[in-house]
């Protein structure tokens, strides 16, 4: 386990490094204050903040606000609702950024893409509990009734596959498809893995429902600036594209992982 302590010193040294190799550009001045917000149920990248409601926090705040440290750049992590309701704020321009999102040919019509990704994330079939049936190939769920999120994305590839050949029904929120789950009124529902585990963790559910091994897919998770965003500037991109390329180099997405791990369990008690 890593722990808080040793994550801290180690980052320490890590931005020493960072913050000397690339300089600050002035030419970012132009925006000094960006509102971000994302998939509000996607610990411990992204979670409502108990402590300050309205506020999302997570691993992909920090994260930014490290890309930006330098720069002068406010970070507003807002909850702006459901995961949908986020990407259409994006879409027209009213909010600037969202903290995670695959790539799609949709998306890239209204948002950019910072690169590279900050994470992969394996998404999995999740079913009841004594339920299971053999997953091989996406053919398997063909016949079967699916449940995931609203505008949710599993990459661009499975979800024409999917459009073309699967039934999945689409739900507000992660607990309620699970809940759904366990009613049978689906026979498996798609989410990714990590959040996945943390939300079964603290709902209780973790006994009751499974993943099956094989993932759907495994995606990179981006951070994007919405085309219609005033703070979306090619001066900007190029300035957080370098920033996240040396934040890949150093990992920082792993050493932040436990931390915000945590940070997360506690805000559930």
């Amino acid at each position: 386990m890593f722990h808080i302590n040793s994550a801290k010193t180690l980052l320490c040294i890590m931005l020493l490094f960072l913050f000397i190799s690339i300089p600050a550009q002035a030419n970012l001045s132009v925006c000094k204050h960006l509102v971000v917000t994302g998939n509000a149920e996607y610990p411990p990248i992204l979670w409502r903040d108990q402590h300050n409601p309205g506020k999302l926090t997570g691993l992909a705040v920090e994260l930014l606000e490290l890309a930006l440290m330098d720069t002068g750049i406010k970070v507003d992590a807002r909850d702006r609702g459901v995961w949908a309701r986020a990407q259409q704020e994006a879409k027209h321009g009213e909010v600037d950024m969202l903290a995670g999102a695959f790539i799609t040919d949709q998306r890239q019509e209204y948002m950019d893409y910072i690169l590279p990704q900050f994470t992969n994330v394996p998404s999995v079939v999740w079913v009841k509990k004594g339920n299971e049936f053999p997953f091989r190939q996406w053919d398997d769920l063909q016949s079967k009734r699916g449940g995931t999120l609203v505008n949710n994305s599993f990459g661009q590839t499975f979800d024409k596959y999917a459009a073309a050949n699967l039934d999945i029904r689409s739900s507000a929120t992660a607990e309620r498809s699970f809940a759904m789950l366990l009613a049978e009124r689906f026979d498996y529902v798609l989410y990714e893995l990590y959040q996945g585990l943390t939300i079964l963790e603290v709902s209780g559910l973790k006994n009751n429902i499974k993943h099956l091994q094989l993932p759907v897919s495994i995606e990179g998770l981006y951070f994007t600036l919405s085309k219609k965003s005033g703070c979306n500037s090619e001066a900007l991109r190029s300035y957080l594209n370098k920033r996240m390329q040396e934040l890949t180099n150093f990992n920082t997405f792993d050493k932040l992982f436990d931390k915000h791990m945590q940070l997360w369990l506690e805000q559930q008690k």
